[in-house]
């Protein structure tokens, strides 16, 4: 009895979806305008990313899962992490997503991407920068704000037991909470009731030592 051996190299190649996506992504370089490289993809569930060598700029091929024709779809990066809160692609804007079939012309695949997603990826990613900008800006102002009424508070209300605490609520509403003692307190109800314009002022004794007014 005789024994052939069959070697491992003479079996038939499998392919998988993945690697028809990662075989059109090669295609899809070839296409785009300017000088793109191949990449193995950013994230777990791509297979395969392109990067264009002049700007950076990246899309990575991603697999759509289920039976039936295979497919992929684009997913345009990478977002800089300092925008990961100002995000707002996924959230508030239609994403130009495209689904392609594995096997579509790479020039209609190079087309989409070239003419829709990544304008779309710089346009959004504008908005998260000026996002970002107005936020630190709106941060800055809230800040030197606090400052000032804690320093104003703070000469007004020398003699208080503990320093003004000072809360930004949404809009311009802000809350101050004065720690002061009874006799101070009463002292000052008219000066706070005219400050903070209200047309009656009430007092009770408190049972405590100090008594807490709260102006929001």
């Amino acid at each position: 009895m005789t024994t052939i051996a069959v070697a491992t190299a003479d079996k038939p190649v499998r392919i998988s979806k993945e690697d028809r996506v990662a075989l059109a992504a090669i295609d899809v370089a070839t296409a785009l305008p300017g000088k793109w490289t191949v990449g193995r993809g950013r994230d777990r569930d791509q297979v395969a990313d392109v990067v264009c060598l002049a700007t950076g700029v990246s899309v990575g091929f991603k697999p759509v899962p289920g039976p039936g024709a295979w497919r992929y779809r684009l997913v345009p990066g990478d977002l800089p992490r300092e925008l990961d809160d100002a995000w707002l692609w996924y959230r508030r804007d239609p994403f130009p997503v495209a689904t392609f079939a594995v096997g579509a012309p790479a020039t209609e695949v190079a087309a989409h991407i070239h003419q829709r997603l990544i304008p779309a990826f710089h346009q959004w990613l504008d908005r998260a920068q000026t996002a970002l900008r107005e936020r630190l800006q709106a941060q800055t102002r809230q800040c030197k704000a606090q400052r000032e009424i804690a320093d104003q508070l703070e000469s007004a209300f020398p003699q208080a037991p503990q320093p003004a605490r000072i809360y930004f609520m949404s809009g311009d509403l802000v809350s101050i909470t004065l720690t002061m003692a009874v006799d101070d307190a009463l002292t000052r109800i008219p000066a706070l009731a005219q400050a903070l314009r209200a047309e009656d002022a009430t007092t009770a004794a408190p049972s405590t030592s100090t008594e807490t007014q709260e102006t929001t």
